[in-house]
């Protein structure tokens, strides 16, 4: 699992706060614009972060925070329409049927009315059908859509090597290498400081990839996905790397995380107090209204949970 070291280097930034303090920002698809709400009460409360750490669409506010353009991450946001989303590749869906015509014609091969071979040919079809040659393992690898298709829309917006260059530590959370006993893969992370700039692209690529709707990222012989799959709460990174006070920004109503998991280490949460919706509906609903309310929502949230945690926070 990638390491990084992130509480060094980084004093000015906690003149404000006096001891180091990270973001985790939780997946959540079209709701990940809470985050960007909260963000705007972090500037006008001038709280900063000596550590950022995003999961799936946490992965990309995380990079627009780090940047440090609250514009750059407006206009953004706003660019994030449905029809952007959601437009379909045909020749991937023509790709995928074919491979689906096969895999049911091995179903419906003939064969002579024995128990054995009949079972042998269930057995043979349905691992054919989950492995990488086969129409779900097709799916769960390529995807309906191409996630690297937004990436000219994100270049607009943010500039990865300013990022890079910046103290904050930034991690992207993805899942590796997944296969037929394990359709989602193993929960993992990357620190973009130690990334080359294209590498760090695909890394953020690979952290929105919705397994199923999004293709896989290959980088270095190795794939990747979502990582809000295996880490929803990107918990562990931070905290493996000597973080020990965290703010959590979590799109869930409800959120639930085991604090006795990371002793020493002290949490201020922020959510919404009622659902903001449901996969898959509100996870692609990407609309200028549901975008700028959800913002709303969570600027009012935070301003809320920092008067709260005033003392905690240190301003």
């Amino acid at each position: 699992m990638a390491t990084i070291d992130s509480c060094r280097g980084n004093k000015k930034l906690h003149t404000s706060v006096g001891i180091s303090t990270g973001l985790v920002l939780s997946g959540g698809g079209a709701r990940g614009a809470y985050q960007i709400g909260c963000w705007r009460a972090f500037l006008d409360r001038k709280l900063t972060f000596s550590a950022v750490a995003g999961s799936s669409i946490g992965a990309l506010n995380g990079a627009l925070i780090c940047q440090g353009s609250w514009d750059s991450a407006h206009k953004l946001w706003l660019s994030l329409t449905r029809l952007t989303i959601l437009g379909l590749d045909f020749r991937r869906l023509v790709k995928l049927a074919a491979v689906a015509v096969g895999d049911l014609g091995l179903l419906l091969m003939p064969i002579p009315d024995v128990r054995f071979l009949r079972a042998l040919k269930y057995t043979s079809s349905l691992l054919k059908i989950a492995s990488r040659h086969g129409s779900l393992g097709a799916l769960r690898m390529h995807g309906l859509i191409n996630i690297k298709k937004f990436e000219p829309l994100l270049r607009r917006f943010i500039n990865m090597r300013k990022i890079q260059l910046q103290p904050a530590a930034l991690l992207f959370t993805v899942c590796k290498n997944p296969r037929a006993t394990n359709p989602f893969g193993e929960p993992d992370w990357f620190r973009v400081q130690d990334q080359s700039e294209e590498d760090a692209w695909n890394i953020l690529a690979a952290s929105m990839s919705v397994p199923f709707v999004f293709s896989a990222i290959e980088l270095h012989g190795d794939q990747y996905s979502d990582g809000g799959i295996g880490q929803w709460l990107p918990i562990e990174p931070l905290y493996r790397n000597g973080v020990r006070r965290m703010v959590i920004v979590s799109t869930k109503a409800n959120t639930s995380y085991d604090p006795a998991r990371y002793p020493g280490c002290a949490f201020t949460l922020i959510q919404p107090p009622k659902p903001l919706g449901r996969f898959p509906v509100a996870t692609f609903r990407f609309t200028e209204r549901a975008v700028l309310g959800w913002m709303e929502q969570g600027y009012q949230d935070a301003i809320r949970v920092l008067e709260r945690d005033e003392a905690f926070l240190g301003n």
